[in-house]
């Protein structure tokens, strides 16, 4: 047997939003989030992260994250591991996407 329901307020509750909200904005609104400091190029002093995860990784080259896991299992991209967690160096990673760009022959 279930309990009676508890009569409802209608001065604090408003009809069509959950949780008693009246629908005004928050105070300190919060902002969307930004790139993380991931930055494009061979720097790693620049202040982005000189360890990158499979994610940052998949989003930089617009691939899925299947796809790094099996470039980056196969030894394609250069990673590290520490402990179970898989990184792969910024400078690293901009230097095999340099070697893999076809540059075009210059034939005269």
């Amino acid at each position: 047997m279930t309990s009676p329901r508890l009569p409802i307020n209608a001065a604090i509750a408003s009809p069509g939003r959950r949780g008693r909200g009246v629908g005004k904005p928050a105070a300190h609104p919060v902002s969307p989030p930004t790139d993380q400091g991931i930055r494009l190029g061979p720097q790693t002093g620049d202040g982005g992260p000189w360890l990158l995860e499979s994610r940052e990784v998949a989003r930089l080259l617009g691939i899925g994250r299947t796809k790094t896991f099996q470039l980056i299992a196969s030894g394609q991209i250069p990673s590290i591991r520490l402990g179970r967690c898989v990184r792969v160096p910024a400078a690293a990673l901009y230097s095999w996407i340099g070697a893999k760009t076809e540059q075009p022959d210059n034939v005269s």
